[in-house]
């Protein structure tokens, strides 16, 4: 019996599901939290409390470090004012941020002692996203990788997310299994890219796109190269011009 609870402990997995959310932002003056292990969880329901992708390896780095992670995005929707507080300074604190305007997160910092994970803003390379008011009064959408846990398989297909990000949103207002793919080219460009792990001998090269507003499969059609772990839309059966979709599926040697 101990036997088969350490063989089923052991196929535990954990996959990327790109969530997409909505809610107030219910952090500190400055800075944007998506996840700690020390503060409530009322802090954070811009995420959902959804544990961050890789959150253990991230907050190993330690207090202070700041780390190039899966892209996130972060689009303001609007900024509320508490009466006993100054209104919220967003759109022209350090290049400002406008609203209802997507913006992509490259890179998170360690907070709270080693304890908690925010986001960088882009503009100020820090965890400073506002300089008067309170984030709880900002409402925003994200678009970011949590964790999914699941023991059914002892291996199971990458799936990267291939589009635009306005697409992906709407397409799956809620959230889809697998990362979002930040390396992407349009069709019309003829170059490869790459994917977000490093591609295994074998896998499935399979793909499920969205086309004309119609699911379609291929297999192989992405041109998969191994050894650079790169895939390519070039003359492909598979359309990423504007308004499609594609789910890349793989083995990922590298999760």
């Amino acid at each position: 019996m101990v036997h088969a609870l350490k063989t089923r402990q052991s196929s535990l997995m954990k996959l990327p599901f790109t969530l997409i959310n909505t809610g107030l932002c219910q952090a500190s003056k400055s800075k944007i939290y998506l996840d700690s292990v020390v503060l409530p969880k009322q802090i954070n329901p811009l995420a959902d409390n959804k544990l961050f992708y890789q959150r253990d390896k991230y907050l190993s780095l330690g207090e202070g470090a700041q780390f190039s992670s899966q892209t996130i995005w972060i689009k303001f929707l609007n900024v509320g004012k508490n009466p006993e507080q100054s209104t919220v300074n967003i759109e022209s604190f350090s290049g400002g941020h406008v609203l209802n305007t997507w913006v992509r997160v490259t890179h998170c910092e360690i907070t709270d002692g080693g304890q908690s994970i925010v986001l960088v803003n882009p503009n100020t390379g820090s965890h400073a996203w506002f300089s008067t008011g309170n984030a709880n009064n900002v409402e925003a959408q994200i678009v970011v990788a949590t964790e999914f846990d699941t023991d059914e398989f002892d291996a199971m297909p990458y799936i990267d997310i291939i589009g635009d990000i306005h697409d992906v949103v709407r397409v799956f207002p809620k959230g889809v299994m697998g990362q979002w793919n930040p390396y992407y080219v349009p069709k019309s460009v003829p170059m490869r890219f790459k994917l977000n792990q490093q591609a295994g001998e074998g896998g499935p090269n399979f793909c499920a796109y969205l086309a004309n507003d119609e699911w379609q499969t291929v297999t192989g059609a992405m041109n998969l190269a191994v050894s650079t772990s790169t895939i390519s839309n070039e003359s492909t059966s598979v359309p990423l011009s504007s308004g499609s979709i594609a789910l890349y599926f793989y083995d990922a040697l590298s999760q």
